[in-house]
């Protein structure tokens, strides 16, 4: 057990690197083929994209949560359980990518109006891309929920990695936005497919019956994952609001050290998701990601205190951040610990969801809030202060999460009712 343990750890760790940089590597690539103005456009569409893909995020947490607890029904490896749920929990990743797609295809002139730096036909191909995008989070969902962490992995690196391919081939010779994300979302439609041959031995043709609360599940995991992704964005939105030129530049590149203290624990959530769902394993998996997430954080934060001058350096060059209203090199392990904390409160919310609880969402919410009016009402004259609170908030409200779940109990496990579903005709 020991060893499969330190297998999926390195398995996952690996794989998800390796997918981070390919989807890093596409907004890096592009930046530079593309210039600053068309880049703009795409740096919008894909902030967008990251807020209008919360269902379908939320949509794996809830997939995986079902195939966990119905491949420990099955004692532990893919059966009756799994094979009876596995067809229909895809098929709502369609419907429910379907909706969100044309909702936002019909919405789409009004948000390029909203933000007048892209077009209606490129905010267009983003909603396009919706579709494509929930049934892959199906797929991450199943492989999750059934501990195939190789099968994850790969997907993982197959998704980011055709991403990065589409757009620098669209980018290299046509150089347009629109064609970029249209090369985008095309290019996902085959990678579901690629998704299905990896997985389908679990999938069987059966036929829904009834829902069994699955709307009620996707919306409360929506609700959490959702504002636990807004406590992570508003440092960097409201850093857009207070400064320009040289010092918002400087703090979007001290939001980099956010985003390694976030993502670097990310695969552990992903690790110990399954065991979460399952009553049995919730406590210690609890426990086995906390210090996880600490020790990567504090890794990460340790290392931005060190070795902040030579990083920004090597990723920014001396002139990127001159000018600027304060010195990121003495301020990014501040940046670092605010995501390290951000990622813990992602675990706590994860283990939320996992339970089928609401709470913690909550807790987040009102974080959020005191995050926002504190940094409106005092703290936005000087970015320093700006990351502070940010850190300060995170920090606390990882604590609160933490706590509401180490004393919380598992909610009814979901049921696997096999009469609830048919072979289909």
């Amino acid at each position: 057990m020991a060893r499969k343990l330190l297998a999926d750890t390195a398995i996952l760790a690996v794989g998800m690197m390796a997918g981070n940089a390919l989807s890093y590597g596409f907004s890096f690539a592009l930046s530079h083929q593309l210039g600053p103005a068309d880049y703009g456009q795409i740096g919008t569409l894909l902030a967008l994209f990251l807020i209008a893909s919360i269902p379908a995020t939320a949509l794996q947490a809830v997939t995986a949560r079902r195939i966990a607890t119905a491949t420990a029904a099955d004692g532990g490896q893919a059966g009756e359980h799994v094979h009876a749920i596995a067809g229909p929990l895809l098929r709502r990743s369609v419907i429910v990518g379907a909706a969100e797609s044309l909702l936002f295809l019909l919405l789409s002139p009004v948000i390029s109006a909203a933000l007048p730096a892209v077009s209606t036909a490129e905010v267009a191909w983003t909603a396009v891309s919706l579709l494509p995008f929930s049934v892959i989070s199906g797929y991450f969902g199943l492989s999750q929920g059934a501990s195939r962490f190789r099968d994850f992995a790969l997907l993982f690196i197959a998704v980011y990695g055709v991403k990065l391919g589409a757009g620098l081939v669209v980018s290299s010779t046509l150089a347009d936005p629109t064609l970029v994300m249209g090369a985008v979302a095309l290019s996902w439609f085959p990678t579901c497919a690629l998704c299905h041959y990896v997985l389908r031995d679990m999938v069987t043709v059966r036929t829904l019956i009834r829902g069994e609360g699955y709307l009620l599940e996707l919306r409360r995991a929506s609700w959490g994952m959702g504002v636990a992704l807004l406590l992570s964005l508003l440092d960097g939105l409201l850093s857009a609001h207070y400064y320009r030129g040289p010092t918002l530049g400087s703090y979007q590149a001290g939001a980099l050290f956010t985003r390694a203290g976030y993502f670097g624990p990310q695969f552990v959530g992903i690790l110990v998701y399954p065991r979460l769902a399952v009553p049995e394993t919730r406590k210690m998996a609890l426990r086995v990601g906390v210090a996880a997430s600490v020790a990567i954080g504090a890794f990460v934060t340790l290392v931005s205190a060190l070795a902040a001058g030579p990083l920004i350096d090597f990723a920014f060059g001396d002139n990127y951040t001159v000018g600027a209203s304060f010195t990121l090199e003495k301020s990014a392990w501040i940046f670092a610990l605010a995501g390290a904390m951000q990622s813990l409160v992602q675990l706590a919310q994860l283990d939320a969801v996992a339970r089928g609880s609401a709470a913690v969402g909550w807790l987040v919410l009102c974080g959020t809030g005191v995050e926002l009016l504190t940094i409106v009402g005092v703290a936005h004259r000087d970015p320093v202060q700006l990351i502070t609170v940010a850190a300060v908030v995170a920090t606390v409200t990882a604590v609160g999460g933490l706590a509401m779940a180490a004393r919380a109990k598992h909610e009814e496990s979901v049921r696997v009712r096999n009469p609830e579903y048919l072979p289909a005709t």
